[in-house]
């Protein structure tokens, strides 16, 4: 089983409902956090699936280095160097080429204050095409993304992930179309896509409405759902938008609504602390 958790469903400007991304991706129990955006860590001890707040964070994923996707990285290895934390474990931080960079950079400003205090820090890169393999059995794949580059990271990454079912869950990143996002998301049994802004506002890097719809037809995923909306595209009614080119479930994301794979009977709940 794949549950899919959204802690911020928006982009770089928060607004009360969409904060900046941040996913908690559970494969076959393994939970995953995936870009903890500015906050991230906060939402993800006050989700409920948390008991022992940052000590049940094994697995970090990055999909590329811009601040709105890895600013609590520096509060999360912070907070691994309290005495106050008991894990003794590896505590896994994994992305894009550069990410290893991008932390030696964080010490020459913090120094010894990121170094986990009991744990070992693990760190990796991937190119797109590598496998995460998660204790459990579950696996999550990269690929590809075409998005504006930064200093640190040169080729953002997605991910699908896969449990040991054979169900499949696709995170687009931040991604304008292209064929990376379109091959993993082929028959997908979800499929989380960014949806920056509508049609008028097209941003290069990013998806709109249209191109999510142009995605779907040649994918075919059997569930979409709709995140890193910015106020204007949070606004929007993106759905009924999509609606006119695609006929399949689509679903307009915001802060606290979890999916799940196989689809359960309600797959869209709202954790009522981030209403």
């Amino acid at each position: 089983m794949i549950r899919f958790h959204i802690l911020g469903a928006g982009g770089a400007v928060p607004t009360p409902t969409h904060t900046p991304a941040a996913y908690l991706v559970t494969v076959d129990g393994d939970p995953v956090l995936v870009d903890p955006g500015p906050g991230a860590l906060v939402r993800h001890v006050r989700c409920g699936e948390a008991p022992h707040g940052v000590d049940d964070l094994q697995y970090v994923l990055m999909t590329h280095l811009h601040p709105d996707h890895c600013a609590d990285l520096v509060p999360l290895l912070f907070a691994a160097h309290s005495v106050v934390l008991q894990r003794t474990d590896t505590l896994h931080l994994i992305g894009p080429v550069g990410l290893a960079a991008y932390l030696e950079s964080l010490r020459g400003l913090y120094g010894t204050w990121l170094e986990p205090r009991r744990r070992e820090l693990a760190v990796r890169e991937l190119i797109p095409g590598e496998t995460v393999e998660l204790p459990s059995g579950g696996r999550c794949e990269s690929f590809a993304a075409h998005h504006p580059k930064d200093s640190f990271s040169r080729q953002p990454l997605g991910y699908r992930f896969l449990d040991t079912q054979g169900s499949v869950a696709v995170f687009s990143g931040d991604t304008e179309a292209c064929p990376g996002l379109e091959q993993a998301s082929r028959g997908a049994d979800l499929l989380v896509v960014e949806c920056s802004t509508p049609d008028h506002l097209a941003t290069s890097g990013h998806m709109t409405p249209a191109a999510v719809a142009d995605l779907c037809r040649s994918a075919q995923p059997k569930q979409t759902v709709l995140t890193h909306l910015y106020p204007a595209a949070a606004a929007t009614d993106l759905e009924a938008i999509i609606a006119r080119d695609w006929d399949g479930p689509v679903h307009q994301a915001r802060d606290g609504d979890i999916f799940v794979v196989p689809k359960e009977k309600n797959p869209i709940r709202r954790d009522p602390g981030q209403e």
